[in-house]
């Protein structure tokens, strides 16, 4: 590879930029990683476990057919080089898929029947945590070289740190507009409650009492029926018989 240390630079820069991913996901993101393993590995076949935020591992991208068929069977049959990478941390370095079918039975058939000889696999980790694995596969007995396996984990660990940031980055928003939400809807019964109250003659407690009765009758949204009494969709006069036809209308 031509001006090693500018490619490297260049993919560090891209892999921490997740925003220019418009569609992002684990999916969308470890594609990314893969293409630039590929490009590092130019004659290994990449596949990714990423666990969800959830825990859940899954294999988030591959660069060959294959190399997801492997992986997959991994966590089918939950065992394997790369199950055990994510779980314990530890690489797993050149192994002959042939000596390890006995620690790996299911996953040596597999990776055997489709063509693979050896398997390295790299823990994606930030400090402590582990959130992944890369599995590296070749055809060949051809045993990638420190230098390579360096760069291979240095790019594993920053994917691992813009994954995990863009991550924390979507649950803040999610937060942010689920308080928003919640802020605005208050508002709305707020400012219902208000004229319920100005034109039934009645105190802030009972006006909220047959908004809420007449949300609950009707299976509606508190703040959806706040919202057409203030757009004067749903008149007082309606309102309050439909709760009295039902049940009466607490006051607590």
């Amino acid at each position: 590879m031509d001006d090693r240390e500018t490619w490297l630079a260049a993919t560090l820069v891209e892999l921490a930029d997740t925003s220019v991913i418009v569609d992002f996901d684990d999916s969308a993101y470890g594609l990314v990683l893969v293409a630039h393993l590929t490009e590092l590995l130019d004659h290994a076949e990449i596949g990714l476990i990423i666990l969800d935020p959830a825990g859940a591992p899954q294999v988030a991208a591959a660069s060959t057919p294959r190399a997801r068929q492997v992986l997959s069977s991994e966590l089918d049959a939950d065992d394997g080089p790369c199950v055990s990478c994510y779980r314990g941390g530890q690489r797993q370095l050149n192994l002959d898929i042939g000596t390890a079918a006995t620690r790996w039975p299911r996953f040596a058939s597999v990776a055997r029947g489709v063509g693979f000889r050896t398997a390295t696999t790299l823990p994606m980790r930030r400090r402590c945590d582990v959130i992944g694995a890369v599995g590296i596969l070749d055809a060949g007995h051809r045993p990638l070289a420190e230098p390579d396996l360096s760069l291979a984990q240095m790019l594993a660990e920053a994917a691992t740190v813009g994954l995990s940031q863009r991550r924390m980055l979507l649950a803040s928003n999610r937060a942010a507009a689920q308080l928003q939400h919640a802020l605005d809807s208050r508002v709305v019964i707020e400012q219902a409650k208000g004229m319920l109250a100005a034109w039934l003659g009645i105190t802030p407690g009972a006006a909220f009492a047959l908004l809420r009765d007449y949300s609950r009758g009707h299976n509606r949204r508190l703040a959806e029926v706040a919202d057409d009494v203030i757009r004067r969709a749903l008149a007082a006069p309606e309102l309050l018989a439909a709760v009295r036809s039902g049940r009466p209308a607490s006051t607590d």
